[in-house]
């Protein structure tokens, strides 16, 4: 398939804890129009990352909102057994060492699979009523994923989106990948001119969604494109965590047991109580002005009646002494939004830091959480003498997704990229004892090396490729495996070191072996567009190897 083929662009944003998409066709690249039609949620831009299965974990009931919501009356001796399951794309996260609960023996890439196959048939009704007759092989689609997600995950999100049935098993070369905080930060180009951004100037795109916040520096360049200007960086301090904070809040009222046995037992119920009590009464509307604040009452009989009979003991009788009445004021609100904002705030400054003072002009906050009043107080309140101009584009909800859009209909707007791992080649060399540890010393006397063909921080423009001149180590050897490491880390020495991964391995044949050693290849990796593209080429024979990684997933998981 050639770009010619293409004539739709479809970018995915694959969220935390909402998800969506946007489209545009090629002959009118300007008109993005961004999804709004879901089950139980019309008129709004994103559905729930969210899936009901049945008791096997086999079937999808149901996804998106009506998952959290759904209605169904359950007798008391009903056998049929309901699983939600959400915030599934953590699961890809390495950093974090608690992962979402998923059933027994349940993998989180089927999760990923099953919400994709949901999205899909969505995808193709809203196309085929614009476009009637238009294939998905005519589509392009852009996913976008965190900026600090390790390279294996784009392989493991490729695999998912091809058994969705979204790719062609072979090339899957309608499929692009784009991190979330670039594509917000291309989204933003449509505001440069209001905030008088002018070529070589350079702004932060901070965007806060409902998981990860990510955030990347972008100086603009002559014809409205892109250079990235530091590694960019992310954290999980999104929206949710406020949540989380709230229910510690409701069990230290109702007590830990009986709120853990309540998420168990009626977990919709639980989710009705966040989404339409303390997000609608409490999170949204919270600005962090004491004098404004006032007081919240939150009633169980009647916003979550269902929670009652899980209370025990003298914390029963205490609040059916109070009316089942919990008081919910300033401070407690204040403390729920700290730990998120505290971590949002040092993300900020450790961009900020890494680049000269008043080099950047604007920062522009965009994602669900940014709409919080509180949140973006506290952000103008502890940077306002650092940066000129902080502002909002229009529907940062949905800037994301149009965004990576926009990168499909038009790839070269993005200059260059910094690296933001080490790459390069597992090789054997020459043993140094004075240098080298004794214990990694092969049987032969010599050493595995870590050879670098990048190192983490370096430019490099789109397709560019870095490379050297191997040989064969032997005399008689009739193919080479060239093993392809990454590392978070600047300057790995060793392969076996922490911090250094196998990215994945390409072989190719060594013909001619009464050259001996005199049998030089060209490998390079190409740094094209968000994944990593392997050559070698045989001198001797001139014949190419080209691989984009088969990436193993039992490396991680």
């Amino acid at each position: 398939m050639t770009s010619t083929d293409i004539r739709v662009v479809v970018a995915i944003d694959f969220g935390t804890t909402y998800s969506g998409f946007a489209y545009a066709n090629k002959i009118t690249p300007n008109e993005i129009e961004t999804n709004t039609r879901w089950s139980g949620r019309e008129g709004l831009p994103k559905t729930n990352t969210a899936l009901l299965y049945d008791a096997s974990c086999d079937k999808v009931s149901r996804w998106g909102e009506p998952a959290l919501f759904q209605e169904q009356k359950r007798k008391k001796n009903q056998d049929e057994q309901f699983h939600i399951i959400e915030r599934f794309k953590l699961h890809l996260d390495d950093k974090m060492k608690q992962k979402p609960q998923l059933p027994l023996m349940f993998d989180y890439k089927k999760a990923i699979t099953d919400y994709l196959i949901k999205m899909r048939s969505v995808i193709e009704e809203t196309l085929e009523r614009r476009w009637p007759g238009l294939s998905l092989k005519q589509v392009l689609f852009v996913l976008s994923v965190p900026a600090e997600w390790l390279p294996y995950t784009r392989a493991v999100l490729r695999e998912c989106v091809f058994r969705a049935g979204f790719t062609d098993a072979d090339t899957q070369s309608n499929l692009e990948f784009i991190t979330e905080p670039e594509a917000a930060a291309i989204h933003c180009l449509s505001v440069c001119n209001e905030h008088d951004l002018k070529e070589n100037d350079t702004f932060l795109v901070v965007d806060c969604g409902g998981g990860t916040v990510d955030l990347t520096v972008r100086t603009l360049l002559a014809g409205n494109r892109l250079r990235e200007v530091t590694v960019r960086s992310g954290g999980l301090c999104g929206s949710t965590f406020v949540d989380e904070e709230f229910l510690k809040f409701l069990g230290r009222k109702v007590g830990i047991k009986a709120l853990g046995a309540f998420k168990e037992q009626a977990y919709e119920d639980l989710q009705k109580l966040i989404h339409r009590f303390f997000c609608r009464y409490v999170k949204l509307p919270f600005t962090g002005y004491e004098d404004e604040f006032e007081p919240i009452e939150l009633d169980l009989e009647t916003h979550c009646s269902a929670l009652i009979p899980y209370i025990t003991g003298e914390t029963k009788d205490k609040l059916e002494d109070e009316d089942w009445v919990i008081d919910i004021g300033y401070d407690d609100v204040k403390r729920m939004f700290e730990p998120a904002i505290i971590a949002i705030i040092k993300l900020i400054d450790a961009q900020l830091n890494s680049v000269p003072p008043n080099k950047i002009k604007a920062m522009f906050l965009v994602g669900g959480f940014s709409e919080s009043p509180y949140l973006t107080r506290r952000i103008k309140e502890t940077f306002d003498d650092r940066v000129q101009t902080i502002a909002f584009p229009r529907n940062p909800i949905a800037a994301i997704v149009k965004g990576a859009v926009s990168y499909g209909l038009n790839m070269q707007i993005i200059e260059s990229r910094i690296i933001p791992w080490t790459f390069g080649i597992e090789v054997k060399g020459i043993f140094d004892e004075n240098h080298d540890p004794t214990r990694l010393r092969t049987h032969d006397g010599r050493i595995w090396r870590f050879d670098i063909l990048v190192n983490k921080g370096e430019s490099l423009k789109l397709n560019e490729e870095r490379g050297k001149e191997y040989k064969p180590f032997q005399d008689n050897q009739e193919a080479i495996v060239f093993k392809v490491l990454y590392s978070k880390i600047k300057y790995p020495k060793y392969p076996s070191q922490n911090n250094v991964e196998l990215l994945g391995e390409l072989r190719i044949l060594l013909p001619d072996v009464h050259l001996g050693k005199n049998r030089p290849i060209e490998f390079s990796l190409k740094f094209a567009k968000e994944e990593i593209k392997a050559t070698a080429r045989n001198k001797i024979t001139d014949q190419i190897y080209q691989t984009t990684f088969k990436y193993p997933f039992e490396l991680k998981h």
